[in-house]
């Protein structure tokens, strides 16, 4: 019997194989404060979840690398990373949505894109970002026993 775990692994490891070629750095929990603070130009981070479970994230990883082509080599750096690593970064800005990609200079929140979006409107968000002043990360709120 195949788990999902097991079945998504190979494509996993093909869409970071993917994302390496086209330039993107791969961010881990041990090196993504590093690789963050040192970007003096935006750098957008995706993480990656389950390709099997999720579809979106293929369609991400071909669109991503040619919407930051198309502003050129110095105006974002790109980054990746793959579950675990993708989970604690979505979760320590906040993120709720997958896919998603998260913006940041200089290790500043600058603000995320959560969801599949279509080309006109990630090419809008990363022309508004590219002079955004940082801001507060979000704030996760979970709402216990509500009722509606």
């Amino acid at each position: 019997m195949t788990t999902l775990r097991t079945s998504a692994a190979p494509m996993l490891e093909c869409l970071r194989e993917l994302l390496l070629k086209q330039g993107f750095l791969e961010q881990q929990n041990n090196t993504f404060d590093r690789i963050a603070v040192g970007a003096r130009t935006p750098l957008v981070t995706l993480p990656l979840g389950n390709p099997a479970r999720h579809s979106e994230f293929l369609d991400l990883t071909v669109v991503l690398p040619e919407i930051v082509r198309q502003f050129g080599p110095d105006s974002f750096r790109a980054a990746f990373a793959t579950p675990p690593a993708s989970a604690a970064i979505a979760n320590r800005f906040g993120v709720l949505r997958r896919p998603a990609l998260i913006f940041l200079r200089e290790g500043c929140y600058l603000g995320a894109i959560e969801g599949l979006r279509d080309r006109e409107d990630y090419l809008q968000c990363f022309t508004r970002i590219r002079t955004e002043l940082p801001q507060p990360v979000p704030i996760q709120l979970s709402v216990y026993g509500a009722r509606s």
